[in-house]
């Protein structure tokens, strides 16, 4: 892959669980990717347990990401990320848990998971094989109750795995590759919330310089309550323990100047169960470092 193909699959798989791009294929030792992302989410709707559309209870989030990526040696390779994230219920009806921190209609912000990886890789020639696991801990103690909140306020530990096939008997600049992870997640009043995600994608090298994607990703939770489960003893639990199952669908770019890269990737919200409707961009930057 060029410079502009690995650091738009580094940089993305850090932003955000749902938005995961595989790592099937990892840089050389002593190459590092520091990234500054943003990412803006406008959830437009929520979906019921049937999947039918509830209209309202609309919120937007913002969130600052800064990654590093880093490969020790031509295998192993590690990532930390800091999220700064800022939330706000936009209404227009009054909010689902009629809590200050939503009913204000204004920004609530902090830093949010602090999240680490580490990856080994097995095969990275034509095809690309590279198992991982990473951890997603609470930097600090957040409001997780509401619209308008950082986060769930929960720890998770990760394993991974990401496959990947260039295409060379049609081109070598074209790529599939998929991952799957599952997630242990902390459990609430002994309720288990764990999840499968899973993605597959395909990637072409237009010029040397500049990237496409396109990318399908699911999420299916193991555990969790299904919205008509939530009684007024376990309500506030809502958004912390909801089975949220969905299905994405989307597609970025990349560009890979001499001493920075520029990328922007854009998901539709396609369907799902107990989740939210709407949308996410994503852009940032890279700077490529050698040691």
């Amino acid at each position: 892959m060029t410079r502009a193909g690995v650091v738009f699959a580094a940089a993305l798989s850090a932003a955000m669980p749902s938005l995961a791009f595989a790592q099937a294929w990892v840089p050389p030792a002593g190459i590092g990717i520091v990234s500054v992302v943003y990412q803006d989410l406008d959830n437009t709707n929520h979906r019921m347990a049937d999947g039918s559309l509830l209209d309202g209870y609309d919120s937007v989030s913002r969130g600052l990401l800064v990654n590093l990526d880093y490969a020790v040696t031509d295998r192993f390779s590690f990532s930390v990320g800091f999220p700064y994230i800022a939330s706000k219920y936009t209404g227009p009806e009054p909010s689902l848990f009629g809590l200050p921190i939503d009913e204000c209609m204004c920004w609530n912000h902090g830093w949010q998971d602090v999240s680490g990886s580490v990856r080994y890789n097995l095969r990275n020639g034509a095809f690309g094989l590279t198992p991982s696991v990473s951890f997603g801990v609470p930097s600090h103690q957040y409001e997780a109750v509401g619209e308008a909140v950082l986060g769930r306020y929960l720890k998770e530990l990760r394993f991974a795995v990401d496959a990947g096939q260039r295409l060379d008997a049609i081109s070598d600049r074209l790529s599939v590759s998929g991952r799957y992870s599952y997630a242990v997640v902390e459990q609430i009043d002994d309720l288990s919330n764990n999840r499968s995600n899973a993605a597959l994608e395909a990637a072409a090298l237009l010029t040397r310089k500049l990237a496409a994607r396109v990318v399908f990703s699911w999420q299916y939770s193991h555990g969790g309550l299904s919205s008509p489960e939530f009684t007024e003893d376990n309500f506030l639990l809502f958004d912390r323990v909801l089975k949220d199952n969905y299905f994405h669908v989307g597609g970025g770019v990349a560009y890979s100047f001499p001493r920075i890269d520029v990328f922007a990737t854009y998901t539709h919200y396609a369907s799902g169960t107990d989740t939210h409707a709407g949308r996410a961009i994503v852009t940032g930057v890279s700077l490529p470092f050698e040691r």
